[in-house]
């Protein structure tokens, strides 16, 4: 995947998420969302620690995680 849309082909999708190191701070995610992405500022940045490649959920609790976090974000009217 590529953060940005230089010479992109029919095989290319720019990337719809970052991974970053723990200690990246907050002014560093939004200064590349907002050159990278041409996002304006977010009102919320939810960060998630951890990784899927240890992860045990079953397809219920992963769907339960991610219905939880929208709306997390949806009761800050970020969405």
């Amino acid at each position: 995947m590529k953060f940005t849309d230089d010479d992109l082909d029919g095989t290319t999708r720019l990337s719809q998420y970052i991974r970053l190191a723990l200690k990246t701070n907050a002014e560093t995610v939004v200064k590349f969302m907002k050159e990278a992405w041409g996002l304006r500022t977010p009102d919320l940045i939810i960060s998630i620690t951890g990784g899927a490649k240890h992860s045990e959920l079953s397809a219920r609790l992963r769907k339960a995680f991610q219905v939880g976090v929208v709306s997390a974000a949806a009761t800050t009217s970020t969405l």
